[in-house]
């Protein structure tokens, strides 16, 4: 439904750079006027210190700025789900590198270079609306 980019400078660690985008995911999400949803991602790590910021000491600010702007939120969960169940944020991700898309943004559905990989990606998943 909504996708974004953001390349990190600074960041010293892979968890470092999960919990920042968990962050920015939620004030995106926020800033679109979204109450509910449920964010996937693939680092356990990342959930763990969400759930117990006292065991990452080292991050406790960025974890502490994350856990307040899930709080905006009337109803949301983070789940950790394997890599291949979202190839499209994993391909997103790779091109920031990969492909030098420094630039950052926010958009209303999925970037058209990844059409393809977003249809296979709904056609093979399980809907959570049973309507």
């Amino acid at each position: 439904m909504e996708h974004s980019r953001r390349s990190f400078s600074g960041v010293t660690s892979s968890l470092e750079a999960d919990i920042a985008t968990i962050c920015l995911a939620a004030k995106d999400l926020h800033s679109l006027h979204w109450n509910r949803f449920i964010m996937e991602i693939s680092s356990p790590q990342a959930l763990e210190a969400l759930n117990n910021p006292h065991w990452f000491w080292g991050l406790s600010n960025l974890i502490e700025c994350t856990r307040q702007a899930l709080s905006y939120f009337q109803n949301c969960s983070v789940e950790v789900v394997n890599v291949s169940a979202n190839r499209v944020a994993d391909q997103i991700a790779v091109s920031v590198t990969k492909d030098g898309r420094w630039s950052s943004y926010i958009a209303r559905g999925g970037p058209s270079w990844l059409n393809d990989t977003i249809l296979t990606e709904v056609v093979n998943s399980p809907s959570l609306y049973s309507g």
